[in-house]
Formats: C-alpha cells, structure tokens, sequence
C-alpha cells in the first residue's frame, strides 16, 4: 500500500468553471486552507526540488520535514505547490513518514494553477476576479483539474480518508465530527490522534453480532473532536446522541478505549458508561476499569487487558430493561465471541502436543489461542498474539539475521510514589512499570555504531522503545535493548500530563518510554537493520552496554539542550543583557547568549539591555543542576555552564524580546547609545549595527560595569 487517497485522473465535479485557466501561480492571491501547511517549491538544477528563493540548494526528504516544521503547526498537513509532484512520490512519502502527516502532491503531467471556486461567490461574496484564488493541478494536455493525491506516512497508511476532502482538483476542509468507518462501527479522533487511529481503525476486522466504537476516555468521559480543529468531552448521553445512526437499540456495543488510571476519572465513566447503555437500549461492553482494549493483528480482533496488563475479560454493562441474555459470550482469554455460533477456543501449551480436534457441531477449528509462551528471560508474555518464533538473544542477537517479529510483552506494576525519579519534570512519580524483564527495540538515526559507544540522538529525556520491528520504516537501524523491571513505562497507561509535541505516541500498545534516570536499567544486546521483508540483518554487536543519549544536532534544539530545560524567568517580565559585535549582519542563527547582569565591557562590542517575558529563555544554570543527576545523559548544558552562560534565547523569540537600551564599549566602559527606540530585538539590533557611531549621552566612566 502506497499511502495514496486517490487515483491521478481528471476531477469529475461540477464545482469549477471549466474554460481553461491560463493563471500563473500567484502567492500574493492564494487562498490559505486552515490547517493546511503550504509548501511552494519549484524544480532546480538535475531536476531536484528547491525553494524559489534559494535555487542554488537542492532539497531532500530532511531538509523539507525540517522546512514544515519551521514554519507549520505540528499538528498540520502538508500540500506542496509544485509542478508534477508525483515524480517526487518517494521523497514526499518519505516527508510523510518524517512528519507523521498526509502530504498533498499534484499528479504527474500537471501545472499547478491559480483558479476560481464559482461556488464560492455569492452576492456578499467579493467578485472572483478580486477574492482570493484556489490553487489546482491542471492537467497540461486537457487543461483540466486533477484530483491531489494524498501520500500517508508510510507505516501508517491505509486507504480510509484524510483530514482534508480532496475533489473536483480542489482540496477543502470537512465539517462536523471526526469520524473514521470501522467495519462495523465507528472510530472517533482528533486532531492530536487522526493519523494513528486512521491506522489502526483500517486493521479491525468485521466482528459477528457487535458494534464497535473507538473512542478515546478523558475526564471521566468520552473525547469527541470536530474537523475545525475543536474538542470536547461528552458524556454518555451527547455520545449516544453522536451515534444515533448506528443501530444499537438492543444489540451489543464494544468501547475500543482505555480506562484513565485516576480513581474518581474510572467512576465517572462507569456513570457515563451505563448512561450509554440505558440511553441506547444497548449492552456496552468494556475492558476492566483501569484497563484497555488492545488490536490483535492477526485476528483482526480487540482482545481486553486489566491494569496489570494481564489478560481479562471484558465486562457488560447492561440497561436496566435488557429483553433477555446477551447474544455475546467473554472469555477469559479477553475476547468477545457470538455465543449462538460460539467456537471451541482451546488453551494449550504447544510443548504438551494438544491438538485442536473443533467443535462439536463440525464447523472448522477457529485458530487456537495459545497460553503465554516465556520471554527471553523466562518471564511469561501477557499477551498469546505477542508470542513468537524464538529469536536468538544475549550475545547471540547479532550472529545472525532474524525474524522481524513482535516481541513478547512485559507484565506491569504500579510503582509507589517513593520510588525514585524518572527525569522528564513532566513525568509524575506512581507510574505503571515492566515488573520483569523483557526485550524491546530503540529507532536510530545516524550511525548505529556511534548510538552504541556515544549515545542515541534526541532533544528528550527519555527514549522511545517498541516490541515490534515492523513499527519502524524499512531500512531503519535499530538498537536491541534489554530492559530490567522498573526500567520502562507503557505509552497506553501514562500517567501525567503529556507535552502536546509527542502525543502522537500515546495509547500505542507496544511502544515504552525509557526514562532518562532509569537508563541504568537499560543494555544495549545488539545492532539491526530492517530490511523491509519482515527480517532483521545484524549491523553491530553490543556487549551489555548502557544505552545513553547524546545530544541531537542543534537545528533540532536550542543549543543542543534536550526540550525539557528550566525556563527563566518564572513570571513576569525581567531585565537582561546581550552582547554583540558592534558592526554585523544581525543576529546569530539558532540561539544568542543572554546576562541578568550586565558584563564587562569589551572593545568592538554592543551591549543591548532587552526585556524578557516569562518562560522566554533558557536558564542554564538551573537546567545543569537539574541534569546533574541523569549520568547517561550527554547534552551542552555542562559546557555552556562552564563557559559562563547565564541564559539562552532561542532565535524563535528573538521578535518577543524588546530592546530598551544600548550601549557601546568606550574607555573600559560602557557609555550609553541616544537615539534607540525600544523595539524587537532583530530590527533594532540590525539598525545598532548598520549605524554609524551614535552620540554618547553619558559621559565616559570605568565604573559602569
């Protein structure tokens, strides 16, 4: 599967004016799409893409991800405004992967052109020869609108619809509630999760005699998002009202969700989940409280787990006048199965030979679920769909290539609120943890060899782990680690506030957060190469080493500082000080220095008082004292603490910080520039350097330091 949402053929709608659109692509009169980041590009030299305003450097995968990111909304898609985009199929569906968002390319054989939406004039509408313009693929021999074709990230796509509906050559925002179609059923998203739940919504299979709804638990109700980019909290009622189309009155409902771990969050779903069964007339069907419900990829099916982890039976919750028993069976092997066509699942350890002989009736044995077959280290799955062929491990792992399979998945406990740190500030004490041993693989960008001996790459404290080699692209190196209990914590059962830049991870159940404190806990067993066949190729041995991280290259952070630093200041707007040649071409890129107190003055330089608002830079010194601690952490805080710098200010903030006064080094001090309005510090700082000397307005003194 390519990931394309539609076929490049002409449009077939009637919504645009068909004479011919001789338009040039005119960025002064596009009309922008909310939620929609747009990327004009044009072809250079080889036939590489460029940006229009810098020709002369040629673009690849990276450097566009890295262009989206600067200036789009994490939460955005991406439609380039190029000429034939399909010839660049494999770089776009590689920015897809990056971003984790839908691409939008015009097809092969087409212009991208400036057109009227007819539809959209009206008599309160300005004229269309004035209002703004929609940009559509034409297609150069018929001058006809093409459909965009829509490229999802790879592992993750899928041929249900995107965010955005693409038709008529026009792409437009759609309205109403998100919804994507399960087989039978609905899947509900937001913003934050639509990627991810498109993905796994499209690996459901069709269930006998239950309707399923995929929805997302929060605040003791059901998160419900809108296509304009809104979400609310429903309770079961406004949700019952939301599936209105769907005919439940007297069937079965299964909830595909998982239980929030706070107490009082748990009873007030409970009240809302009977509020959806007696407003529906339906049986709802729910994992345990505190649990959640997880896809069976090769049943196609949602097998329950408790909050432990372990495997259990999903709980009915019946309205008060229910005509009669339910039509659905649970079983404890945490299945939902039709108790009137009910198939004889038999348990059984593989090792003891028992064979399946069927059921009584004649019908064909179902596939057997197996119990729990032992990890590598002896400790028992919790899930049979996550048990595999054995893999070699220890000092075995890079003899060999290996099957790229799921590993099997750790039993959990909650951990008390004494236990110690984790790292990220973020990340509250209690959480659920691996009570034993088990194995996981680490993504890693750059030269796996450097990973082992310097560190994995990142801007986070913490690394990002999964069972299943399959969830990385092809090609990818990885990193086998062994993980020992108390080592990692489970994405689907986080408990904390997550930062909105990696949500996009939560609910899955087989990715783990390895806390930068407990990295300890953490050895590196070997190095492997997925080469897109459902095999692992050895890249490089590892011999019980800890893993560790390394600081990510600096366009990815400020200063090679990981995200979560000590901001400064705390509230409120404070007074600081920078330092700059006196003559320049402005601002250095990435990041600038920053002093509470005003330095020494040196000879050649300017000095620009600013005012800071809150949380606007970076304080060093606070930031080392709070990774002092995280020894398989390596970041440039301790070297920029020992250089002297107090503060950082990342160049994004550079138009928040006001300049207010400057001065200019003269006889050992500094003398006081007249003349300086108080402005941004880019325009001001540029106007300082390009001027010539201004007129000191305090009389010359060593003292003023």
């Amino acid at each position: 599967m390519n990931g394309l949402g539609r076929t490049a053929e002409p449009a077939g709608g009637n919504g645009l004016d068909r004479v011919p659109a001789t338009r040039r692509f005119d960025p002064r009169r596009h009309r922008r799409i909310a939620g929609l980041y747009d990327l004009w590009l044009a072809p250079g030299p080889g036939g590489r893409l460029v940006v229009p305003t810098a020709p002369g450097r040629p673009l690849d995968a990276r450097a566009v991800a890295t262009l989206v990111r600067h200036g789009a909304d994490a939460a955005q898609d991406v439609r380039i405004l190029a000429d034939d985009g399909a010839r660049h199929l494999d770089l776009f569906t590689e920015v897809a992967g990056l971003l984790g968002h839908d691409v939008l390319v015009s097809p092969d054989g087409s212009d991208i052109r400036h057109t009227i939406d007819r539809s959209a004039t009206g008599p309160a509408r300005p004229a269309p020869d004035s209002g703004p313009l929609d940009a559509v693929p034409l297609d150069r021999v018929t001058r006809q609108p093409m459909d965009w074709l829509v490229l999802q990230p790879p592992d993750l796509a899928t041929s249900l619809p995107g965010w955005f509906a693409v038709d008529d050559g026009l792409v437009r925002p759609r309205t109403g509630v998100v919804g994507l179609p399960l087989p039978d059923g609905l899947a509900l998203a937001t913003r934050a999760d639509f990627v991810t739940r498109r993905a796994t919504a499209h690996r459901l299979g069709a269930s006998t005699g239950v309707v399923t709804v995929a929805v997302t638990a929060r605040s003791g109700g059901f998160l419900v998002g809108t296509y304009s980019g809104t979400q609310d909290v429903h309770s079961g009622g406004q949700l019952a009202a939301l599936l209105g189309d769907l005919p439940l009155y007297g069937a079965d409902l299964r909830l595909w969700l998982t239980w929030p771990s706070d107490a009082d969050e748990q009873a007030r779903l409970v009240a809302e989940v009977a509020e959806l069964a007696e407003t529906t007339g339906a049986t709802v069907w729910t994992p345990p409280a505190g649990g959640r419900a997880e896809l069976i990829d090769d049943r196609r099916d949602l097998r329950a787990f408790d909050p432990t982890g372990a495997v259990a039976a999903w709980q009915a919750h019946r309205p008060r006048y229910a005509d009669g028993p339910s039509t659905l069976d649970a079983t404890p092997e945490g299945l939902l199965v039709s108790r009137r066509d009910r198939e004889r699942i038999v348990v059984a350890s593989p090792a003891a030979g028992v064979v399946d002989s069927g059921p009584a009736d004649g019908h064909p044995a179902p596939a057997r679920v197996d119990d729990p077959t032992p990890g590598p280290d002896g400790t028992a799955a919790s899930s049979p769909a996550d048990v595999t062929a054995p893999t070699p491990v220890g000092d075995d792992a890079g003899a060999a290539e290996q099957p790229a399979v799921p590993l099997p998945r750790p039993a959990l406990v909650t951990e008390s609120r004494r236990a110690a740190d984790y790292g990220p500030p973020w990340l509250r004490r209690g959480q659920q943890v691996n009570a034993a041993t088990f194995e996981a693989y680490v993504l890693v960008e750059g030269d796996p060899a450097r990973a082992v001996g310097d560190g994995v790459p990142g801007v986070e404290l913490f690394v990002a782990a999964f069972l299943d080699p399959r969830s990385a692209p092809a090609g990818s190196d990885l990193l086998r680690v062994r993980i020992s209990p108390g080592g990692a914590i489970p994405m689907a059962v986080l408990r904390a506030h997550v930062p909105a830049r990696f949500k996009y991870v939560l609910g899955s159940p087989d990715t783990y957060l390895l806390p930068a404190a407990r990295l300890d806990r953490v050895r590196l067993v070997g190095g492997f190469r997925s080469d897109g066949f459902s095999r692992l190729l050895p890249t490089v041995d590892a011999d019980g080493e800890p893993l560790r991280i390394r600081a990510a290259p600096t366009n990815r952070s400020v200063a090679g500082m990981p995200n979560d630093v000590r901001r400064w200041p705390g509230f409120g707007t404070r007074q600081a000080y920078a330092l700059l040649p006196a003559r320049s071409r402005g601002l250095p890129r990435g990041w600038l220095p920053l002093y509470q107190q005003r330095p020494v003055a040196r000879p050649g330089r300017l000095l620009v008082e600013v005012r800071v608002p809150a949380g606007r830079t970076v304080d060093v010194g606070a930031t080392h004292t709070m990774l002092a601690g995280l020894t398989l952490v390596r970041t440039r805080v301790d070297r920029l603490h020992r250089a002297g710098v107090d503060l950082v200010l990342g160049s994004r903030s550079y138009d928040r910080i006001v300049v207010q006064r400057a001065f200019r080094a003269q006889a050992g001090g500094w003398q006081r520039i007249g003349e300086v309005t108080p402005g941004p510090l880019p325009s001001a700082v540029a106007g300082l350097q390009s001027a010539v000397p201004a007129r000191v307005v305090d009389p010359p003194s060593t003292g003023d330091t």
